[in-house]
């Protein structure tokens, strides 16, 4: 399955009178929510055609803290269903049957794309919030506004959300590292660390680097490797299906 983010598929709004919060050199409420609309594609290249496929959504609450970090308060995952628009607000009541069942790669999506998700939050609502006072000194946020930021500063904003929540030393970390050390040796690289260290952790020795893969293969999410050498890394095989494998005969 392919995480395919529909056009125009991420809307954020302020908490009500959320506080304002600095944040890499913006301002962003302290409290906002953030909805995300995917073609529920599973794993087919929809091509030039997605309006075929069904969407199924997550929604977050973020809080920005003084620490100036984007944390998730609040997440609520939806089923698939059929839509031709996006609604902000809806006084709708809420029908379970429209909705099909989320499925187990809904889930793995949203774990592994965790930091994905606040660092397009943080994207979308520094361009669509804009903090406004008052003269009686209340405060209020505009919504869905057009507030024009450079691709620079909007890449400059998601590295520092990246650079920060992948340097916690949490499941996600060593989950991102894994993946990182299985894509380069199936790509043929007989220096993982190495190049893991130059790529992604240069402010780390190679003994640190070295660490995280240990670390890696005693949580499973590594094969066990000989001292001195790689993990063992193989190519899944995918199948057809249940109904069309082929068993070899032994």
């Amino acid at each position: 399955m392919v995480l395919l983010l529909r056009k125009n598929g991420v809307i954020t709004q302020p908490v009500h009178t959320a506080k304002p919060m600095k944040f890499k050199g913006h301002v962003i409420p302290e409290y906002f929510t953030a909805t995300f609309y995917f073609v529920d594609n599973d794993g087919i290249n929809p091509k030039n055609d997605a309006s075929r496929f069904p969407t199924w959504s997550v929604e977050l609450l973020l809080r920005t803290t003084k620490a100036e970090t984007v944390e998730i308060v609040k997440m609520e995952i939806l089923g698939s269903k059929h839509i031709k628009t996006y609604e902000v607000i809806t006084t709708k009541q809420f029908n379970p049957e429209e909705y099909a069942t989320i499925q187990a790669r809904h889930l793995d999506e949203v774990h592994l794309n965790r930091v994905r998700f606040i660092s397009v939050a943080v994207q979308a609502t520094i361009q669509t919030s804009k903090y406004i006072k008052n003269k009686s000194g209340g405060h209020k946020w505009t919504i869905l506004d057009n507030i024009k930021i450079s691709e620079q500063e909007l890449n400059r904003v998601a590295k520092e959300i990246s650079d920060f929540s992948y340097s916690k030393l949490d499941g996600t970390f060593y989950q991102t590292f894994a993946d990182r050390y299985r894509k380069l040796v199936l790509e043929g690289d007989k220096t993982p660390i190495k190049t893991l260290q130059n790529l992604f952790y240069s402010d780390k020795s190679k003994k640190v680097v070295q660490a995280y893969a240990t670390t890696c293969r005693k949580k499973g999410l590594l094969p066990e490797a000989e001292q001195g050498k790689n993990s063992p890394i193989r190519k899944t095989k995918q199948t057809k299906g249940k109904g069309n494998a082929k068993r070899k005969k032994k």
